[in-house]
């Protein structure tokens, strides 16, 4: 985060923001930078498949908009013609941007989605959302809210204020969602918020919440000015 500020950036690369998530225990896929197409065909022995590919750049923060995301990637043929696609394709429609690589990253199963997050309130300071992803955040805004700090307690009455805490609970025959896992990853983003004043702004969407476990799929990261807003 240092290092993003003193380069004039205030949104990290996402495998930044993932480090940084590792770190402090919330699961992300696993994933590397492939920076040459030379590199392409070891990536894939290292992550496998389904695989996808992701631009890594300063200049691109909603990497969909531009064409910068390939998901559902079966094998090394189609790796190899996705990368070389992706490229192309960020060089036509985003031609400045500076490319500092491509992350390959494992797909994860299809699970339940769910959305966490930190924003630092001029008013309140740190706090932490969670909704529910997918369809329910789309037409329910299915989101609640807690003033950071919070402990285990607090994150499971979160899931309990939520419009679709049934279906956490598995609805319609499904299996739960791993609710300990969950709370687990709210005190993380809690304790992040509060350890780091420079962060503004913490997103993890889409959260696959699993049986067994959870994984922050897309994570982002943004920093404020020292002393200052964002």
């Amino acid at each position: 985060m240092a290092k993003a500020l003193q380069q004039g950036r205030l949104s990290l690369l996402e495998p930044e923001a993932k480090r940084i998530c590792s770190l402090h225990h919330i699961p992300t896929p696993k994933s590397l930078i492939i920076k040459t197409r030379e590199e392409v065909k070891g990536g894939a022995e290292e992550i496998g498949f389904p695989a996808v590919l992701k631009i890594v750049s300063p200049q691109i923060i909603h990497k969909t908009d531009v064409g910068g995301v390939v998901l559902n990637i079966r094998d090394e043929k189609e790796l190899v013609a996705a990368y070389d696609q992706l490229l192309v394709e960020i060089k036509r429609r985003v031609p400045s941007a500076e490319i500092v690589g491509v992350m390959l990253e494992r797909m994860m199963p299809p699970s339940i989605e769910i959305i966490m997050g930190g924003i630092r309130d001029h008013q309140f300071g740190p706090a932490v959302m969670l909704g529910m992803g997918g369809i329910f955040a789309e037409v329910y805004n299915d989101v609640t809210f807690r003033v950071a700090p919070i402990d285990r307690n607090d994150a499971l009455r979160m899931m309990g204020e939520l419009k679709g805490s049934k279906v956490l609970r598995g609805a319609r025959g499904s299996p739960p969602a791993d609710a300990e896992s969950i709370a687990g990853a709210l005190t993380q983003v809690s304790d992040l918020m509060m350890a780091h004043e420079s962060i503004d702004q913490l997103d993890l969407n889409p959260v696959l919440a699993y049986p067994d476990g959870i994984c922050a799929v897309d994570t982002r990261i943004i920093l404020r000015q020292p002393g200052g807003g964002p």
